[in-house]
């Protein structure tokens, strides 16, 4: 029996590319990557990425970085609107082409609430071209959020920008990253399924060792305000060298946060890296700090480095924001995001004057817990088993889909 078709509209990088551009890297690049190998052994998988990149004109040396093997790359770059309008035309093309060559997906996921994405959907919905249609909400910034009426306004004028809320209504279904996205997506009557993320066991480092000298705390990813990150530098330089910092990052912020922290032994800056140089950076330190608050849009994503920090089996200090606490379970060091700077410095006083330990049992039960109950194998079998049904569902629909986007 042939496996039902998927088609998947994303935005990670084809593979051997992140590794040549850690800075250009999105956000959910190997979440996107391992979600949809995840389910290969039971769909027939074709993608389409998206990206301030000309794929097609690089000639990258292999370096072994994952990524999807797209049928379609397109582009996103200044000038916006007319890579945009060309990006889109390139995608209706391919995707009428691969309809008459015999290849018609029985369901497509997409990615996020891209614009070119957005304008894609709409278009299949209103040709009654679309099969069964899957939202997989890695990030977003709109959902939940009120909209200011002169803003609508200008938007319902604006090419290719949609609201967020509007366009929930073209799906049939939803996976979402953050428990948070429940209440916004079931109002419309769409079948929801939490999928935080997963671990894959192949990256998985050893527990190793402690690390000589003195305690350190670790950190990788963006530098944005929105990870944290800056408000945790404040806290530590706040503290007069009572705590090590290391740091691996990425983002415009780079240099104003080096500068800041200029004169001050106990932080290091170093990166970007790659995912598995990151991995092996974070395994140099003692604990881990996912210092994400709450603000606008982080209760709509769900902080995937918790998935690789777990990798390395060191200990996890984080905010509970979208579930986290949920996943990590109880051997995890926690602070409460609504009082972030007071209880993020009492818990780096209390697990600073732990022994260390303690803090390698702990590291350890986290990584056992995510890669058995959080394992890509299981998170892309609950994955399929979503999909099967929503492609179930549609088959027992009778007459016309409804247009609601």
């Amino acid at each position: 029996m042939p496996k039902p078709k998927l088609l998947y509209l994303g935005f990670a990088f084809p593979p051997g590319v992140a590794g040549h551009f850690p800075e250009l890297q999105p956000a959910g690049h190997v979440i996107e990557t391992a979600l949809i190998d995840s389910v290969r052994s039971r769909f027939d998988v074709r993608s389409v990425g998206i990206s301030e990149l000309r794929l097609d004109r690089l000639n990258l040396p292999p370096d072994g970085s994952p990524g999807l093997p797209h049928a379609l790359n397109l582009l996103d770059r200044p000038p916006e609107l007319f890579h945009r309008l060309c990006s889109l035309a390139r995608l209706k093309k391919n995707y009428l082409g691969w309809v008459r060559a015999g290849w018609r997906p029985d369901v497509m996921v997409v990615c996020n609430f891209g614009p070119v994405y957005n304008a894609f959907v709409r278009w299949l919905k209103r040709g009654r071209l679309a099969p069964p249609l899957v939202l997989y909400v890695a990030d977003s910034m709109g959902l939940g959020q009120k909209t200011p009426w002169l803003k609508q306004l200008r938007h319902r004028f604006k090419p290719l920008v949609y609201a967020e809320e509007r366009m929930v209504g073209c799906y049939d279904a939803c996976v979402s990253v953050s428990r948070t996205t429940e209440q916004f997506i079931t109002p419309h009557g769409l079948p929801w399924l939490w999928l935080p993320n997963g671990c894959d066991s192949r990256r998985a480092l050893p527990p190793g060792t402690e690390t000589p000298g003195p305690l350190s705390f670790g950190y990788f990813g963006s530098l944005a305000p929105h990870t944290g990150l800056p408000a945790l530098l404040k806290i530590v330089l706040a503290r007069n060298g009572r705590i090590q910092l290391r740091i691996c990052g990425f983002g415009r912020q780079r240099g104003e946060l080096e500068e800041s922290c200029r004169g001050h032994a106990e932080i290091s800056f170093a990166g970007p890296l790659t995912p598995y140089e990151c991995l092996r950076f974070a395994q140099s330190c003692d604990v881990l700090v996912n210092p994400r608050p709450l603000c606008r849009g982080n209760d709509n994503n769900f902080s995937s480095k918790v998935f690789e920090y777990a990798l390395t089996g060191r200990p996890i200090l984080t905010s509970r924001v979208s579930g986290v606490d949920v996943i990590l379970g109880t051997e995890a060091f926690y602070f409460d995001e609504n009082d972030f700077d007071r209880t993020l410095d009492a818990a780096l006083t209390e697990i600073a004057g732990l022994p260390r330990e303690e803090l390698r049992r702990r590291g350890a039960a986290i990584q056992r817990r995510m890669l058995t109950e959080y394992s890509w194998e299981r998170q892309g079998g609950r994955f399929a088993d979503f999909l099967e049904e929503t492609i179930r569902r549609s088959q027992n629909i009778r007459g016309p889909a409804v247009v609601n986007c």
